[in-house]
């Protein structure tokens, strides 16, 4: 762009050439510079109202009229261009500060910095309110300039001035008073009406006729002036009332250090409370040590006495085991889990020394039947006081001890934890190391956490015990979610207690702390899940039997049955939320993408397990309860092969049906089939598939 005659009128301070060319706003020229950046570099304020709709344009160096004003001492300039404030440059440049010196800036460096570079305090001061604790691109703010400027002088005003600069800014005055501004000071008129008296006065005879006009307008303008003045009279009169007011405050403030002083003195007698109160504490908690003294004498000889009773006890349960055949003790010493699961109903029995089924097994090192055991016996004590974890640790067997660590807060007779029995250093430290546990609510408090059982996205699950018996305990941390992820543990919260049925976890209890922000509910503790028993059959590589496979069918189904009659969707049925219940029955559990269905019957929100989602979902279309039973027919075929029927999402999505299971029973295979079925029509409803399966017991 070219040198505009509105630039040249700007830059001369011509207010008629830049009337007549008001055209050419917002035009720039090769250096991107407008006219009001014109205007300002050689401090014309008369022009600056004329042109300010250029307002806020920065040049090639990223500099506003304002930069230019600070940078060149144009005091009136500034104080109309103060609604550029709180800009800065994009990138460095050098400025030539006069005929002999250039000066180099950074990228960032705002007006203020500028004025405080060539000491200019008058604009400092205009500008500090609305640029202070700004930085440039090298992290210095304008009291850095005030000690590193190149610029030669005396910087004492400025940097007093930028001794405190603060962080907080003023926004910048609104363009738009900028009209006010230049109404309330009719200097700026008059100086231009005066200046076109005086050209008037030396124009010829025939250009005279119109001074009597500007006369006028003149008497007009000094009139506006004596306004202005009595104006600024009256906000006199209300900075007086205001230092009245300040006056005031003053004498609350001082009326509020007495309250505080008398305060302070209250405190200083409920500190020798406090001294008082310690020393009667000490001298009480001295009488409790030897109370407790006495007590622990008393509860030895319960001891001993409770020892009698316990042999006489197990002399009595091992005659009555010997009478009804084999034990499960005698199963789980022959490594039967068939045999096991068939016993459950004796757990809690014990042998001739007081050691329990699971306590043999974790001497053994048997992993698996520790994992079925230790919701039943878990936190039993032998004759010495032991505990199956303390066996476990006897053998060094780690698998176990990692299993029983709800164990390690028992003692055994002579007072020794699980820890102080370990011989392997690796093994202290796990026993030793304590996990923080969360606080449970009041409403729950007659449970505590013992070990922690695993952690997910939702939620982490620990071992408890309460009400004689061991249980699983999941604790939600609501404030880590989003509001999609608060809605699914609401919905789980909210469902999960009303549920009962054999095949459906048991819930025992919920609570909620507001304080900590979690909810907790407390279940039966299973004997692990589908998932971890069909990886142990594949690593021994032993197959399900038809039977196993019909029983499990019939157990999820009529749990589906009971949900769907509830008009309950699970939509996350997967092995891993098939858990085995403490007689071997099929229980489903993790109800946090449930849905209910309500006045229609389909859905079409995205949840579930990749692997076991019908095509459906993938395809983006609504959808209903028989996505349960496409996942089910998924489950039945990975029982039945080792391996699920679609490896991917895009063999989901082919019309070519899962292969063929070789080996199975046709009713098994049509069945399992048919609820792999691509269309939601063709396959069976959960009743359907529960009676099938009832007809193979």
């Amino acid at each position: 762009m070219s040198f505009t005659r509105l630039m040249e009128a700007a830059t001369r301070g011509n207010l008629e050439g830049v009337r007549a060319n008001l055209g050419d706003l917002k035009k720039v020229d090769e250096n991107g510079n407008t006219a009001l950046i014109m205007a300002a570099y050689n401090g014309h304020k008369d022009c600056i109202f004329l042109l300010k709709k250029e307002l806020g344009m920065q040049n090639s160096y990223s500099w506003t009229a304002l930069m230019y004003a600070a940078c060149y001492g144009k005091e009136k300039c500034v104080r109309l261009l103060l609604s550029e404030a709180g800009k800065s440059t994009m990138e460095g440049s050098g400025i030539l500060i006069s005929d002999e010196l250039e000066v180099s800036f950074p990228a960032g460096i705002t007006a203020l910095m500028i004025a405080v570079h060539q000491n200019h305090p008058e604009i400092v001061e205009l500008l500090l309110p609305y640029e202070q604790g700004m930085t440039d691109s090298n992290g210095h703010t304008a009291k850095w300039y005030a000690h590193n400027s190149s610029w030669e002088g005396d910087f004492t005003r400025v940097r007093e001035l930028l001794e405190n600069e603060g962080t907080e800014r003023k926004p910048p005055p609104s363009p738009d008073l900028l009209d006010q501004k230049y109404v309330n000071d009719p200097s700026v008129e008059m100086e231009s009406i005066e200046r076109q008296h005086t050209l008037f006065n030396s124009a010829p005879d025939e250009t005279r006729n119109g001074l009597s006009f500007l006369k006028d307008q003149l008497e007009k303008f000094r009139e506006m002036y004596e306004t202005s003045n009595k104006r600024v009279c009256e906000a006199e009169k209300s900075l007086t009332d205001a230092r009245e007011e300040v006056s005031s405050l003053k004498q609350q403030l001082n009326n509020a250090i007495d309250e505080s002083k008398r305060h302070a003195e209250m405190c200083e007698d409920l500190r020798r409370a406090s001294d008082q109160n310690r020393a009667l504490i000490n001298a009480l908690t001295t009488e409790k040590a030897t109370l407790q003294e006495q007590l622990s004498k008393a509860i030895e000889d319960l001891k001993k006495e409770l020892a009698d009773q316990k042999a006489r006890i197990l002399a009595l349960e091992e005659e009555n085991a010997r009478l009804r055949g084999e034990s499960l003790i005698t199963a789980v010493n022959g490594e039967d889990l068939k045999a096991i699961r068939k016993r459950l109903d004796q757990a809690g029995q014990k042998d001739s020394s007081g050691m329990t089924a699971l306590m043999h097994a974790a001497s053994r090192g048997q992993t698996e039947v520790v994992r079925l055991l230790r919701p039943l016996e878990a936190r039993l004590q032998d004759g010495r006081g032991w505990t199956a974890l303390m066996h476990a640790v006897g053998g060094g067997h780690e698998e176990c001890v990692g299993l029983l660590l709800l164990e390690r807060d028992l003692k055994d007779g002579e007072g020794r934890t699980a820890a102080e029995h370990a011989v392997d250093e690796k093994m202290r430290k796990v026993l030793v190391h304590q996990p923080s546990f969360p606080r449970l609510p009041d409403s729950l408090s007659g449970y505590h956490l013992t070990a922690v059982l695993g952690r997910g996205a939702f939620g982490d699950v620990y071992a408890g015990h309460g009400n004689s018996r061991n249980v699983a305990v999941k604790v939600v941390s609501l404030g880590g979610h989003d509001d999609e992820e608060r809605e699914l543990l609401r919905r789980e919260a909210e469902i999960f207690p009303s549920l009962d049925h054999p095949n459906v976890i048991r819930c025992l209890g919920t609570g909620k702390d507001n304080f900590e922000d979690t909810f907790v509910l407390v279940m039966d503790l299973c004997c692990g899940d589908l998932c971890e028993e069909m990886n142990r059959r594949k690593k021994a590589n032993s197959s399900y039997s038809d039977q196993e496979i019909w029983k499990t069918i019939r157990e999820v189904a009529d749990a589906l049955t009971y949900l769907h009659e509830k008009k309950l969707v699970h939509r996350d049925l997967k092995p891993e939320n098939i858990f085995f219940g403490q007689d071997g029955r099929c229980v489903l559990g993790d109800f946090g993408v449930a849905k209910v269905l309500e006045d229609s019957s389909w859905m079409a929100t995205h949840a579930g397990t990749q692997s076991y989602m019908a095509p459906e979902i993938y395809r983006g279309e609504g959808y209903n309860k028989s996505v349960d039973i496409w996942a089910m027919g998924v489950v039945a075929y990975e029982m039945c092969t080792g391996d699920r029927p679609f490896e991917s999402v895009a063999a989901i999505l082919e019309k070519t049906p899962a292969p063929h299971l070789e080996g199975r029973p046709s009713d098994l295979a049509t069945l399992i089939s048919r609820m792999l079925s691509r269309d939601p029509k063709d396959r069976p409803a959960a009743r359907d598939v529960l009676e099938e399966a009832m007809r193979h017991q």
